[in-house]
């Protein structure tokens, strides 16, 4: 038989810690929580005093029980009450309802398609890598899907990405001689 020594000492991971609470720690946890939920529900403060003030009133009635019961009973049908009142926000940070949905404007990438030719002509290594990705990226879906007979044959884009490549060259020339 083994011993692990004083089990006093062991320490015990956070998570795993329970500490016991006496009835009138539970009845002061379950008072304040309605009084965040009265305070939650008012409009204005009257409402929520008065609904405090009745709350008190409430707990006070029952605070000479006698029977512990009884007692326990009461409270555990409080916090079923304050539990039902709960409001669960499922709403995540970019869905509609969110904290965060709307706050940035997202562009689709083929906006770029409709830039006057001017704009495009202030990055042309830009667009003339973005020319070859395109025609790469419809050349796999070609190979992979299968070729639209409206659309260009693969040998005419193999020529148009040829060529894009020569004009992005042609432009990383022309900025290192400016340099």
């Amino acid at each position: 038989m083994t011993t692990f020594g004083n089990l006093a000492t062991v320490k015990i991971p956070r998570h795993l810690q329970f500490t016991y609470l006496s009835h009138a720690q539970r009845v002061l946890r379950y008072y304040k929580k309605h009084c965040r939920h009265i305070e939650w529900c008012a409009f204005t403060r009257v409402p929520a005093r008065l609904g405090r003030v009745e709350l008190r009133r409430l707990i006070d009635s029952h605070k000479d029980e006698k029977d512990f019961v009884k007692a326990t009973e009461l409270l555990e049908r409080g916090e079923q009450q304050v539990l039902s009142y709960w409001f669960f926000n499922n709403n995540h940070n970019f869905s509609p309802g969110g904290t965060c949905y709307d706050r940035y404007q997202y562009f689709p990438d083929y906006t770029i398609d409709y830039w006057h030719p001017l704009e495009k002509a202030q990055y042309p290594k830009y667009f003339a890598t973005r020319e070859i990705r395109k025609m790469e990226h419809i050349l796999w879906w070609h190979e992979k899907y299968g070729a639209d007979p409206e659309q260009k044959t693969i040998e005419e884009m193999m020529d148009d990405v040829a060529e894009q490549r020569k004009v992005a060259k042609e432009a990383e020339e022309r900025k290192a001689i400016d340099k």
